[in-house]
Order: C-alpha cells, then sequence, then structure tokens
C-alpha cells in the first residue's frame, strides 16, 4: 500500500498561512528536491482535515514565490528556486507612494552597505571598467536626466553582478526597477542632475577601485543618506498638500454650510 503523506491536522486559524507552513515543513523534512512531486491537493486537504480550496490558495502561493509548479498532467512538483521570481513577489508594490519609497530607500542603502565587503573581494579588471563606462556616461549626460538615470542604474547592477552571487543580483535589480518606477512617478524628468549627486558615485567607484572597503562604505553611505533626505522632503511636500486639498475641502463645506443656514432663515 503506498504510504500516504504526514501533515498534521489543523485547527482553524490564519488557514492558507498555516498550510505553508506545513507544506514546507514536510519538504524540509522529507528532503525533496527540485524536481519531486508533492502530494496532490486532495492528499494533502485530507491529512490535514481541511477544504481542497484552502490547499489551493496556498499552492498558488507556493508558486507565486517560485517553490512550487503544478501542471494537469505532472501534479504539484518542488520547483528549483529562483531569487528573482521570490524577491519580485516580496518587493510587490502596484502604487509606489512616497512613503513605501522613503521605507524602500533606507532598505536598499542597507542591503548596499552589506555586500561591500564581497564587492570588493569579487571585483574584476573586466567589472571596473564596465563601472568606468557608466561614470563617464553619467558625467557626459547631467543635462539629460533619463540619459544619466539609465546609465545611474547600469552603474549599480554592475557593482551587484561583481559579487558573482546570484541572490544578490536578483535583489538589486528588483531594487532598480522599484526606483525605476519610482523616479518615473514622483520627479521631473527635464531638469538637470545636480553636480555633487554624480560625485557621490564617481566617489564610489573609486574607492572601490581602489579596493578600500571603508572608504566605499562611507561613499555609499554619503550618497544614499542624500538620496533619503530628497525623498524625505518630497513626503513632506506631498503630505502638505494632501492638507492643504483637505483644508480647502472642509472651508468649502463650511462655506456652503453657512449659505444652507441663510437660507434657511429668510
Amino acid at each position: 500500500m503506498e504510504e500516504k503523506p504526514v501533515f498534521k491536522s489543523l485547527e482553524r486559524r490564519s488557514l492558507s498561512h498555516r498550510i505553508i507552513d506545513e507544506i514546507r515543513d514536510y519538504i524540509v523534512k522529507q528532503k525533496l528536491k527540485p524536481g519531486d512531486r508533492l502530494a496532490t491537493e486532495t492528499e494533502m486537504a485530507e491529512a490535514l482535515a481541511v477544504s481542497r480550496a484552502s490547499v489551493r490558495e496556498a499552492v498558488k502561493v507556493l508558486e507565486a514565490i517560485g517553490v512550487l509548479e503544478s501542471s494537469p498532467k505532472r501534479g504539484i512538483n518542488i520547483k528549483e528556486f529562483a531569487p528573482e521570481q521570490f524577491f519580485r513577489y516580496l518587493l510587490f508594490d502596484p502604487y509606489v507612494d512616497v512613503e513605501s519609497i522613503v521605507d524602500m530607500a533606507e532598505l536598499r542603502l542597507a542591503f548596499e552597505v552589506g555586500i561591500i565587503d564581497v564587492v570588493v573581494e569579487r571585483v574584476t579588471e573586466e567589472d571596473l571598467a564596465r563601472m568606468a563606462s557608466c561614470i563617464e556616461a553619467m558625467r557626459k549626460n547631467m543635462n539629460s536626466t533619463v540619459e544619466f538615470y539609465t546609465h545611474d542604474w547600469a552603474f549599480h547592477f554592475a557593482v551587484y553582478e561583481a559579487t558573482r552571487n546570484r541572490s544578490i543580483r536578483a535583489l538589486g535589480r528588483l531594487f532598480i526597477e522599484f526606483f525605476v518606477t519610482a523616479h518615473r512617478r514622483w520627479w521631473e524628468t527635464d531638469k538637470a542632475v545636480e553636480p555633487d549627486y554624480f560625485k557621490k558615485h564617481e566617489q564610489i567607484f573609486l574607492a572601490l577601485k581602489a579596493r578600500d572597503p571603508e572608504a566605499m562604505r562611507q561613499a555609499v553611505q554619503d550618497h544614499f543618506y542624500a538620496s533619503i533626505r530628497r525623498w524625505q522632503w518630497l513626503k513632506r511636500d506631498v503630505e502638505s498638500a494632501q492638507d492643504g486639498i483637505v483644508s480647502l475641502f472642509r472651508a468649502d463645506g463650511n462655506a456652503a454650510d453657512g449659505e444652507a443656514l441663510s437660507d434657511g432663515k429668510s
């Protein structure tokens, strides 16, 4: 007789998340590898004493982050881990408001500082040549914001590539995609780039070229602290504008109420 998968029966609480936990624990305990087949939705539902719809919901989440893949013919299988798909799910933000951008900028600062030692250790002359090309292109396009930022992001991605770490590359690429969207939504593209903004990138590059992790760490922090301040200023401007709109509506509403009272007295 075929042995059925061992799952614990679940109580009724945050069901889909608990099912995900059970599937994860099962994969780990059974030492399943990419390509291995998982139990069917029906088998898992019976073992966990839940509905098949609840299991399907949990499986869909695990498919979205790249843990599982399913098809009518092959069933549910363990998928080879893809960092970019996993991080894309975590960083999904369809609106990209300014508060989220400030939070993400702070997270990106921690990320950029955290990879410095790896970058310094693994960067090659070929990597440095790519970065130098980006820096020179940024220098030549300071009056063209779109062109400047295109080379800016290419420079940062070259830094991520220099780590030779696919998870760092994947997360770095998603940071760039997030901030490309943020810039398109919130920043004017017809203004020249401030010289100091370019200078900070050049300092990062020169520190890396010198294989000086402390100097690079300081340059990265200076660059991102300045960037975070810019987003914080924008956040305050947006909040002030929203407060002004609310005040305007209140004033209009009070005026309308006054007119209604006057009409009632006449």
